[in-house]
């Protein structure tokens, strides 16, 4: 497909690693590609050090065949993520209509979750392959692995590889979505003023179970 027709999401949650969500966002804007930042809400999310970044549309919003790939960072978000079922079927669903689910480093836990890594070859951080091999994927050690419509990769200092792949993989794949998804000039996705300030407490009183809130820190800007 034409790169400047490609319609692609980009998952955000609270405790995302920087790199894996900028990274790929901002290297496929800079081939022209439309994407946007998807997230369980409208809402401020901090990665793992604070950075700050707001989705310009919340999961209820889209529907899969608005994409033609969607990017998966890792870090613990992965973890917030596979809680939070309409991501998880967003990923399914855009999986099964043919696009590419690209998935880097702890992100493998999404895939898993999805259940979309069974008999596929498949990489992911070190810490988490138990689970994809558990979840009945072919784990390989490689800096990428691409498997059909899967992409994935292991660790920051593999983005450049994983980008490469990403972009081959769409300009030689047709186009999936046929919803256009509304293209707008003035995403920055980053709220780039304030500090993210995380904490986490219970979700109740007396709650074993916690929740996490993001707090809008000092200004920066």
């Amino acid at each position: 497909m034409n790169l400047a027709d490609a319609q692609i999401a980009v998952l955000a949650e609270n405790f995302y690693q920087e790199l894996e969500l900028w990274y790929p966002l901002m290297r496929l804007r800079e081939e022209g590609c439309n994407v946007v930042v998807v997230g369980p809400a409208e809402q401020t999310y901090a990665s793992k050090l604070g950075y700050p970044v707001k989705p310009d549309l919340a999961v209820a919003d889209v529907s899969p065949d608005m994409f033609d790939a969607i990017v998966i960072p890792g870090g613990f978000s992965s973890e917030q993520m596979r809680r939070t079922k309409p991501l998880i079927e967003l990923v399914r669903k855009v999986h099964d209509q043919g696009a590419l689910v690209a998935a880097v480093c702890h992100a493998g836990l999404v895939l898993a979750s999805a259940g979309i890594a069974r008999d596929r070859d498949l990489t992911c951080v070190s810490l988490v392959k138990d689970d994809l091999i558990h979840a009945g994927a072919r784990y390989h050690d490689q800096a990428v692995v691409r498997d059909r419509n899967l992409i994935t990769s292991r660790l920051p200092s593999d983005l450049h590889l994983f980008c490469k792949a990403i972009i081959e993989y769409l300009a030689e794949a047709p186009r999936v979505a046929s919803k256009s998804l509304e293209r707008s000039g003035a995403r920055v996705s980053a709220a780039y003023t304030h500090v993210a300030e995380l904490s986490q407490g219970p979700r109740g009183i007396a709650s074993a179970d916690y929740t996490t809130v993001v707090k809008t820190g000092p200004r920066v800007l």
